[in-house]
């Protein structure tokens, strides 16, 4: 089973402690969120998750994206939306550059964050009707789409974040032709993550044009049913990101387990367990302590690396 991550890690700002960094810092050329990178980047180093993120340490999901398009003052729309420049290319180059000194095996995913939750979260106040109109959502899904199609070449997967969806806000019909524009020309595999009880919407979700699926089962159990129904590849979400309690292997263990045990039931699941389920945590660590952050991914490891001896 692959253990990978939803994305955000908590923010762990250095200094600059090498003579080549301080250099840097004189001329004003320092960037202060390499530590963080590093950071998030040695810290599943050492658990071992195979499929890395960078932190996304440069910002919360809406603001990495939206203060770098056309069209936008801070988070307000007041232009038509454009895609200017890759946003991410350079922090998935950095990490890729920087685990494969450490583990050439080791890949990194691409996170964008999807068309209708970036919709969701700006003030509209030109051009578009409201933060609903079509048109700013099929927008924002081609500036995506340009966005994925210049870092699929160095990523292992990409995943869409779109928590909004379970919220009922937004349609899912025009959610799921914003995904199509966003999709279009990646030849790598796509995730969806959506968090929140998806059990009502599942059947919808699972028509959308993604490979995986990635949902919450820790903190929304009530998910657990709709392994009974999923056709694709699943992103098993078993850490409960909205607790600093640590999860313990044992209870990791018990979930993975039970989420197992209904997927095997399931004549509609094609695949290997071990092919066709991912671990990941519930959702993303931004908002955790550093070290509370990293005992939750160690453990989830550890758990389902002794599921994964179970299964051979």
């Amino acid at each position: 089973m692959i253990k990978t991550v939803v994305g955000s890690y908590p923010v762990v700002k250095g200094k600059p402690d090498s003579m080549p960094d301080k250099i840097k810092k004189f001329f004003g050329k320092y960037d202060k969120y390499e530590y963080s990178i590093k950071k998030a980047l040695d810290d599943q180093l050492n658990v071992g998750i195979d499929i890395l993120s960078d932190g996304q340490v440069r910002g919360d999901m809406v603001e990495i994206f939206v203060s770098n398009m056309y069209g936008f003052e801070g988070r307000r729309v007041v232009n038509r939306v454009e895609f200017v420049k890759p946003i991410t290319l350079n922090d998935i180059k950095y990490s890729l550059k920087y685990i494969s000194k450490k583990d050439p095996e080791k890949g990194v995913k691409g996170i964008i964050t999807g068309a209708c939750t970036l919709a969701s979260s700006i003030r509209v106040e030109n051009y578009y009707s409201d933060n609903k109109d079509e048109n700013l959502i099929y927008d924002l899904a081609r500036a995506l789409n340009k966005e994925a199609l210049s870092i699929q070449n160095h990523v292992k997967m990409i995943q869409f974040d779109e928590p909004i969806l379970s919220t009922g806000l937004y349609d899912l019909e025009v959610a799921k032709k914003a995904m199509d524009i966003i999709t279009s020309g990646i030849n790598v595999p796509v995730a969806m993550h959506v968090c929140g009880d998806v059990s009502k919407i599942f059947y919808k979700l699972n028509e959308f044009n993604v490979d995986i699926l990635d949902h919450e089962f820790a903190s929304c159990r009530k998910n657990l049913e709709i392994l009974n129904e999923i056709t694709k590849k699943v992103g098993f979400g078993c850490i409960n990101t909205k607790l600093k309690s640590v999860d313990s292997v044992d209870e990791v263990k018990a979930l993975i387990s039970e989420g197992i045990e209904i997927l095997k039931n399931n004549s509609k699941f094609e695949g290997s367990i071990n092919d066709s389920v991912i671990i990941d945590p519930d959702c993303g660590m931004r908002l955790l302590p550093v070290d509370v952050a990293y005992s939750k991914l160690n453990n989830m490891v550890t758990a389902a690396n002794e599921i994964e001896k179970d299964l051979i």
